[in-house]
C-alpha cells in the first residue's frame, strides 16, 4: 500500500517533513478491522502533528485523524460496510488515515451516515466531535439559550452553531471580517463582525438586552477570552477549544458571583473508540437532515502523490473550506 510516513523531530523546526512509501497492507489481530480509506480530512492538528507539536506522538507513523472507507477485513458481519471515524490516537500515537488502509478497533467502527459522501463523511470527525463535546455534553445546551460563538465562520465554529440552532437556541456569530455566517443552520443566525464593531462586549450586551449569552463557544480563545468572561449570562457556560495566548486573567469574584463555568475542551483525549460512540449520537442529526456536511470543493480534493499541496494548504490557511485525502485518486 501507498502511506504517509512521519519521523521524529524537532519541534523547532517549522518544515514539513515527510515520506510517501510502498508498504505492506498492515495485518489485523482478531480485535481489529482492516479499512480501505475512501476519504480523510486534513485537519491543523493533523499538520500540527507534522511538525512535532502535538502531544502524545508516537514515531515513525502515518497521521490523519478523520477518515471514511470501507471494511476490508475484520468480522463478517462488518465486512463491506462503509464507515466514517475519528480520534485523538489516530495519526498520533498509532498510525492514522492518510494512506490506502488504516487498522482500526472493532469496538471504534461506525458506520457512516447514509446521507454523505465518503468525501464529506470523512472530513467531519475532528471539528464535530470537538463541536458536540463543548455544546451538547460540556454545556447542555437548550431551546431558548443565547449562544454566541467567537469564530463563527471556522470548522468547530460552524458545526457548533448547526448543534446549537437545531435545538432551538439564538445564535449569536461574532466574525473577524465577514457580515455573513457561512454555513447551514436551522434558525436565522445574528452576526457580528468585528471589523466593523469597535466595542465586541457593548454589542453584544445590546442583543442580550444586557443579561448576556448563556453559552460563550470560544474557538480561538485569548483574543475573546476577557469580552466572552464579561458577556455571560447567570449561570452562564464558556466553553475553550483553543488559545494563542496560554495565560489570561479572569476575574474571580465576578465568576463566582455569576455562577459561571469554563469548559475546557479537547478531543485529542477521546481515541477513536471513545470518538466512535460520540460520531454515533450525531449520525442521526445527519441522516434526518438536521445537520448538513461542510461543502466539498473538488479542488480541494488530493491524491496521495500530492499530499504536500494538502498540507501546505491547511498549514499556509489558504483555504477556509475542508481539505481533504483520497487515496484512490490515480496520480
Amino acid at each position: 500500500m501507498i502511506a504517509v510516513t512521519v519521523k521524529e523531530k524537532s519541534k523547532s523546526s517549522d518544515a514539513l517533513e515527510y515520506e510517501l512509501i510502498e508498504a505492506e497492507v498492515p495485518k489485523i489481530s482478531k480485535q481489529e478491522c482492516l479499512i480501505r480509506i475512501q476519504a480523510s480530512g486534513v485537519n491543523p492538528s493533523d499538520v500540527k502533528a507534522l511538525l512535532g507539536k502535538m502531544p502524545n506522538l508516537t514515531w515513525p507513523r502515518t497521521p490523519g485523524r478523520d477518515y471514511a472507507g470501507i471494511v476490508l477485513k475484520g468480522p463478517s458481519r462488518l465486512i463491506g460496510r462503509e464507515v466514517w471515524g475519528t480520534g485523538g490516537d489516530l495519526g498520533m500515537s498509532r498510525d492514522g488515515a492518510h494512506a490506502e488502509f488504516c487498522v482500526v478497533d472493532i469496538a471504534g467502527i461506525s458506520e457512516k451516515p447514509k446521507s454523505l459522501s465518503m468525501v464529506e463523511a470523512g472530513s467531519l470527525g475532528v471539528s464535530w466531535t470537538c463541536a458536540w463535546l463543548g455544546m451538547v455534553e460540556g454545556a447542555n445546551v437548550k431551546k431558548g439559550e443565547t449562544v454566541v460563538v467567537f469564530g463563527a465562520n471556522g470548522k468547530v465554529g460552524e458545526a457548533s452553531i448547526q448543534i446549537a440552532s437545531a435545538v432551538g437556541a439564538r445564535v449569536i456569530a461574532v466574525e473577524r471580517d465577514n457580515d455573513n455566517y457561512l454555513g447551514h443552520a436551522t434558525e436565522a443566525i445574528e452576526v457580528i463582525n468585528c471589523a466593523k464593531e469597535p466595542n465586541i462586549l457593548s454589542a453584544l450586551m445590546d442583543k442580550t438586552n444586557g443579561k448576556g449569552a448563556d453559552i460563550i463557544m470560544n474557538t480561538v480563545g485569548s483574543p475573546y477570552f476577557e469580552v466572552g468572561c464579561n458577556s455571560m449570562a447567570k449561570n452562564g457556560r464558556h466553553i475553550i477549544i483553543s488559545t494563542i495566548i496560554e495565560e489570561n486573567i479572569i476575574n474571580l469574584r465576578t465568576f463566582y458571583r455569576g455562577n459561571f463555568k469554563m469548559v475546557g475542551i479537547s478531543n485529542m483525549d477521546h481515541d477513536h473508540i471513545v470518538s466512535s460512540k460520540l460520531l454515533e449520537s450525531i449520525k442521526s442529526g445527519f441522516d434526518n437532515g438536521t445537520y448538513k456536511p461542510f461543502p466539498i470543493i473538488p479542488e480541494n480534493i488530493y491524491s496521495l502523490d500530492k499530499i504536500e499541496l494538502a498540507y501546505k494548504s491547511v498549514l499556509q490557511n489558504l483555504s477556509r473550506d475542508r481539505i481533504v485525502i483520497n487515496p484512490e485518486i490515480n496520480p
